[in-house]
């Protein structure tokens, strides 16, 4: 519960507070005909967001890294130019013309259009992994998963509708000033995953300094960082709408008018608080729920092998039964070097380094029958364990040779900056 709980909050979270600011926007136009487009445009996006998502979880598009580096790029762009339109809007919004509030709302769109096309699909593939191969739907597993799941989606709607409540009864330079804060939070996090997918997939296509690539670590600790100033944003913004609609702003000519203008003041102070009362969730979400969350299960011990100067051998009788054996191989340097060999089908093994691409050094360890990501809590699919991609094992070479499963050892040192000791 508290993984996917943690995970589709950090996911959803600020592309559902970048939505709402959007909205708070483009409702202020002054057309109903603005709304009602707004709305039908919403909707279709949401549509095709969905059927990408389940396209991209049943195979049936490709989809690779460069896609995402496309949307993470695109987004950039597309909420720089919504930041610059949002701040000519608030100045001279009686004088720009009805086409350049269409392409405002569109510009708008297209950003949260590409923030959702790369978080959702990833939230959207959770739950066929909800049920293991030993599980079923009427397990308390499955409801534990299905209620975190289901109450993160909850709390991102809440966030999104109690952000435009208060946003939408607020002057235009508020809006802008609050959009263009937590466009630079969102901003960061698009420019350290496309530096991350770079680093990961494209280092030979694609250049990046030596020295970013470097600090590439840092950053994305600072991502983390980010996400609690992004909270801390909201929190301010709420704060001091509540302290300023605790006096009543506004002329009035007589009592029904006096008594407007105190409840849409009560109102906002209320959607204020539930604002306050959803960041504080949040900062639960991101510090004790995200430690439940991550908590790493202790690896089984390494198994014994055979070595003859850089040629490692494993007898097969010794691994093939199906699970998982994990096997340590001590440099010149001391430092540990693991890997893992899991029987596929028949003779036919999947090696691989006891550490991927996406998650590091943590390792993988066997539930039941199934290889999981310690990091992640992903299931491997078992065939494809020593295939590159995703969240599987960084491939290691090997070979079988007179009954024993052969590794060498130069193999495992060209791997060895993956491993921290």
């Amino acid at each position: 519960m508290a993984k996917n709980l943690f995970e589709v909050v950090q996911a959803l979270l600020i592309p559902s507070v970048l939505l709402a600011m959007v909205a708070a926007c483009v409702v202020r136009f002054d057309a109903e005909r603005f709304k009602l487009w707004f709305l039908k445009s919403l909707a279709g996006i949401c549509v095709v967001v969905l059927i990408v998502s389940f396209l991209r979880e049943r195979r049936l598009i490709k989809y690779n890294q460069i896609n995402n580096l496309y949307l993470l790029c695109a987004s950039l762009i597309l909420g720089l130019a919504f930041c610059v339109m949002d701040w000519l809007y608030s100045v001279r919004q009686q004088k720009l013309p009805f086409a350049y509030k269409i392409a405002m709302m569109a510009t708008g769109l297209l950003f949260v259009t590409c923030h959702l096309l790369y978080r959702v699909p990833v939230i959207f593939d959770l739950p066929f992994h909800f049920v293991g191969m030993y599980d079923t739907y009427f397990s308390t597993s499955f409801l534990a998963k299905c209620t975190g799941y289901l109450l993160a989606l909850i709390i991102c709607l809440l966030s999104f509708l109690a952000v435009y409540k208060v946003l939408s009864r607020n002057p235009e330079k508020v809006n802008a000033a609050c959009f263009t804060a937590m466009y630079l939070v969102s901003g960061f996090i698009s420019f350290v995953g496309i530096i991350g997918i770079i680093n990961s997939y494209y280092r030979r296509k694609i250049k990046i300094p030596t020295g970013l690539r470097k600090a590439l670590p840092q950053l994305i600790q600072a991502e983390n960082i980010i996400f609690f100033v992004a909270i801390l944003i909201l929190v301010l913004l709420a704060v001091s709408f509540f302290v300023y609609y605790t006096r009543i702003h506004g002329e009035y000519s007589n009592p029904a008018e006096h008594r407007k203008l105190k409840a849409f003041a009560r109102s906002v102070r209320r959607w204020s608080l539930f604002v306050i009362a959803l960041c504080v969730f949040a900062w639960v979400d991101m510090t004790a729920i995200k430690r439940i969350a991550n908590r790493i299960v202790e690896l089984s011990p390494s198994e014994d092998y055979q070595i003859d100067g850089n040629v490692i051998s494993i007898p097969l009788e010794q691994i093939a039964d199906g699970h998982l054996h994990r096997f340590t191989w001590e440099n010149d340097a001391g430092k540990g070097i693991r890997f893992i060999v899991v029987q596929k089908k028949g003779m036919s093994f999947g090696v691989g380094f006891d550490a991927c691409d996406v998650c590091g050094d943590v390792g993988y360890y066997e539930r039941k029958d199934e290889v999981v990501c310690n990091r992640c809590d992903v299931v491997m699919n078992k065939s494809t364990i020593g295939l590159k991609g995703g969240c599987n094992p960084v491939p290691l070479y090997s070979y079988i040779e007179n009954g024993a499963l052969i590794v060498l050892t130069d193999d495992l040192q060209k791997e060895a900056h993956r491993f921290k000791n």
